[in-house]
Parts: structure tokens; C-alpha cells; sequence
């Protein structure tokens, strides 16, 4: 069967360029690099399969999709003023002196219409995020009640065939 395989015109020319291929990973020293990743495959694989690593690459999936969810325009024109800003304010100059706010010139901020737009933005922000946190409050709390009903149904049903058991034992 082999040796069928061998005369075959296009498995001899799959086998030179498979040979020339792995002369070309030798002398570049990446056939030493898979080596060495075959070696740590297994223990990367274990720790690849930890549940905390699953649970922060879930959490890291669902931020993402929830960052998918978020109009791409509105999140690029406001990065990129928002770079542009920072650029702008933040130079070496002035962060070799930064201004000191205390309560009175906290209260004189307010004044600027600026500061007045970044806090509207930080206030929508925080309704949003006390309505999500409110409605997902509630929707675990009809969770856990329902758990609990399960649970206390699953216990009465245990102890019913525990006393059927006991009946048919005595």
C-alpha cells in the first residue's frame, strides 16, 4: 500500500515540498520552536482548562459582546476626541503642575459648561448602570425563589422515599 502511495506523481511532489519544508523550519529554528511548544502543551493545556481561567475568559467574552452591542461610531468619534482632549490638556507642562481642587474650587468647576457636560454624561451613566444593577437584583431574587422551591420540593421527595424505604426494610 505504501509503496503504491510512493509511486503516486503527486504524493511524491506533497513529500518533497513536506521535506523541503521542514529543512526550511530547521535552518530558521522554528522546527526547535514547535519542539519546545509540544513540550509545554500538556501543562498549558491544564491551565488552559482552569475553571478560574474559563470564568475570566467568559467574563472577557461577554464584556466584548456587550462592548459589540455599543454603536461602533459613537465610540469612535468620542475616543477620538476624547484623545484628542487629553493630548491637548495633558502636556508635560502641566503635569509637572497639576492643580490642587479642594471643596471651593470643586464647587467653582461646576460652573464650567464642560465639567457640566462630563457630569450629565457620568449621571446617565450611573442611572443606566442603577436600573441594569435594580433589574438584574430582581431577576435573582425570582431566580433564587424558584431555586428554593425546587430544593424544598426535591427534600420533601427525598424523605418520602427514605419512609417508603423504611416501611419496605421493616
Amino acid at each position: 500500500m505504501t509503496e503504491q502511495i510512493l509511486q503516486d506523481p503527486k504524493a511524491q511532489e506533497a513529500l518533497e515540498r513536506t521535506l523541503s519544508l521542514l529543512i526550511r523550519m530547521n535552518e530558521t529554528g522554528a522546527l526547535a520552536f514547535l519542539e519546545d511548544a509540544v513540550e509545554l502543551l500538556p501543562d498549558s493545556l491544564s491551565y488552559l482548562m482552569d475553571p478560574r481561567l474559563l470564568k475570566i475568559g467568559a467574563n472577557l467574552a461577554y464584556l466584548l459582546h456587550v462592548v459589540e452591542l455599543v454603536e461602533p461610531t459613537l465610540i469612535t468619534v468620542m475616543m477620538s476626541r476624547l484623545v484628542e482632549e487629553l493630548n491637548r490638556e495633558l502636556t508635560p507642562e502641566r503635569m509637572k503642575e497639576l492643580p490642587r481642587v479642594g471643596p471651593v474650587s470643586l464647587v467653582k468647576a461646576l460652573a464650567d459648561p464642560d465639567v457640566q457636560r462630563g457630569l450629565g454624561i457620568l449621571v446617565l451613566f450611573l442611572r443606566v448602570l442603577g436600573r441594569a444593577f435594580d433589574r438584574s437584583s430582581q431577576e435573582l431574587m425570582a431566580l433564587m425563589e424558584a431555586t428554593e422551591k425546587t430544593l424544598a420540593e426535591l427534600r420533601r421527595q427525598r424523605a418520602e422515599i427514605e419512609r417508603q424505604a423504611a416501611a419496605v426494610a421493616s
